[in-house]
């Protein structure tokens, strides 16, 4: 019986998408909100006194009242500082619980509930912002899709600015797993569940998934959530098609100078 349950943890063929709802499902999207709102986590969103440090540099290299396109928005955690210091924001996330708070919470904000890689802009923002590595978690063919749609949607000289782990992030990890019993619900569902969880790691361990298979009396489902750690060759690399051009590196998205050293890179890029 506890081989026929492991077997669903096989590991899954590299960049393959799991079928389940995540960021919008009914239950999981409250724990994520919860995530997000928590000050002190650095779980769905980063702690907010990283991000009010995050949004004072933003505000540095973002000339003021620019005309601003966030991405993957949250509960406008961002959205609502940018929008507090003047600048024209719009905000997209595929949470609509999250949404919903954050339209609640911030009327100057323009916030569309959406899968950003559907988005249809030409020539209409200053900046966009792609914040806290949402861009490695999407597989290779989404991110050109996306890097197409921010260039066409970005005014001339507009900017891109995003961030992506390191591969010190995925330094000496092995493939694992775990089982835990959750008798009265938990994040990944509000009936009593056995949870599976394993994380798989390809290509030299730069590209890893966490899967987890969660079984109830009456289903099992299973997510698989990808991450993909970069070098700065392999990030200016990947981004070079696209019609952008370099504006400034660094070490991390509250502005500290670039050492190669840190966790995360953040690119700030100009369309040409």
């Amino acid at each position: 019986m506890i081989n026929r349950l492991f077997s669903f943890l096989q590991k899954p063929s590299l960049w393959q998408r799991s079928c389940e709802p995540f960021w919008d499902d009914e239950h999981i999207s409250k724990g994520m909100l919860e995530a997000h709102l928590n000050p002190d986590w650095d779980a769905a969103s980063r702690r907010h006194g990283y991000i009010d440090r995050s949004v004072k540099w933003l505000e540095s290299i973002i000339p003021a009242g620019s005309r601003i396109l966030d991405l993957g928005c949250g509960p406008g955690l961002y959205t609502k500082r940018l929008s507090d210091a003047g600048y024209d924001v719009t905000g997209i996330d595929y949470s609509r619980r999250s949404i919903a708070y954050a339209k609640e919470h911030d009327t100057k904000t323009r916030y569309i509930c959406r899968n950003y890689l559907e988005m249809d802009y030409t020539g209409e923002f200053d900046a966009i912002t792609l914040i806290y590595c949402d861009y490695a978690t999407l597989i290779p063919d989404e991110r050109k899709t996306l890097l197409s749609k921010i260039h066409r949607a970005l005014k001339p000289n507009g900017l891109f600015i995003f961030d992506v782990f390191t591969e010190k992030t995925h330094k000496d990890r092995c493939d694992r797993t775990s089982w835990s019993y959750h008798e009265n619900g938990g994040f990944w569902n509000d009936q009593p569940h056995l949870c599976l969880e394993a994380e798989y790691y390809y290509g030299n361990n730069t590209v890893k998934v966490n899967k987890t298979v969660v079984i109830t009396e009456n289903s099992i489902r299973e997510y698989l959530i990808w991450d993909t750690a970069f070098t700065k060759q392999a990030l200016l690399s990947e981004v070079a098609p696209f019609g952008f051009r370099m504006h400034s590196i660094y070490d991390d998205v509250c502005g500290s100078p670039y050492t190669g050293e840190a966790d995360t890179i953040c690119l700030v890029l100009e369309r040409k």
